[in-house]
């Protein structure tokens, strides 16, 4: 494990790094947009109440000897919103960094493909020198520890709208994305960001071979549908030639049994 004293070292040089780019948009490492924040703390949000909605637990409200204490299921409970509230932004520092990603897709959850590339490298005896001790590799970077900064602040500011989104009768609840971002966080900003999702293919063109490689993909579509046109083509002309000589066949036999009579 990784030591207080170089978690705050690595944190210190990273924050560097990251600030002396912090401006350019194709910087992996630049800091979260308000987009992005609004985009991670309600994912997490919604992860943490689908996660605590699955226990069945009973909670006894009032004196233990009280026989007028009510009792109310966890779900329902304000002490579940509590508990929510004070996880989310601690779920954020499970991120990390996907450098190969577009947008705001390079937050994502488990190990950086780049990263995990290395570290198969160093367990095949490759020798590979980040500068930073080995135990470190996965700690999250300056921008994941400044998006739960953020995070804090934005839990702070809209409790009270997450709360009464909460107590909110289920058929009454508005989508939490479109009430807490684009109506309250984000309202008249940017929020291009909350369209975005990770397919696979939204790759960052690195080398600028992704756009050949989509014109070649581009091109085998093209090719499959001219072949499936072509044979298609091919089975209505065979059809029709059949039909053709079918009919032809019926005019002889008309023709032959009119001279027989």
């Amino acid at each position: 494990m990784a030591t207080k004293e170089q978690i705050l070292i690595y944190l210190s040089v990273i924050l560097k790094l990251a600030l002396s780019q912090s401006d350019d948009p194709t910087n992996p490492h630049r800091d979260p947009s308000k987009c992005e924040v609004c985009k991670y703390v309600v994912d997490e949000l919604e992860g943490s109440l689908f996660d605590t909605s699955k226990t069945h637990e009973v909670l006894r409200i009032g004196h233990m000897f009280d026989k007028e204490a009510k009792e109310i299921k966890y779900r329902h409970s304000e002490t579940r919103l509590i508990d929510v509230l004070e996880d989310v932004c601690e779920r954020i520092l499970k991120y990390n960094i996907h450098a190969e990603r577009e947008a705001s897709r390079r937050f994502a959850k488990g190990t950086a493909e780049t990263m995990q590339t290395l570290m198969n490298l160093r367990d095949k005896g490759v020798k590979v020198e980040l500068g930073i001790p080995d135990n470190m590799w996965e700690v999250p970077g300056a921008p994941i520890y400044k998006m739960k900064q953020y995070c804090d602040s934005l839990i702070e500011e809209y409790e009270d709208v997450i709360n009464n989104w909460y107590f909110a009768e289920p058929d009454e609840r508005t989508d939490l994305t479109h009430l807490l971002c684009v109506d309250n966080y984000l309202a008249k900003g940017d929020q291009e960001c909350l369209k975005e999702v990770w397919t696979g293919k939204e790759r960052v063109d690195f080398d600028g071979d992704q756009e050949e490689d989509e014109k070649q993909d581009k091109k085998q579509k093209t090719s499959k549908k001219r072949k499936k046109n072509n044979t298609q083509d091919g089975e209505k002309k065979k059809k029709a030639k059949k039909g053709v000589h079918l009919n032809s066949e019926n005019i002889h036999s008309t023709v032959h049994s009119k001279t027989e009579l």
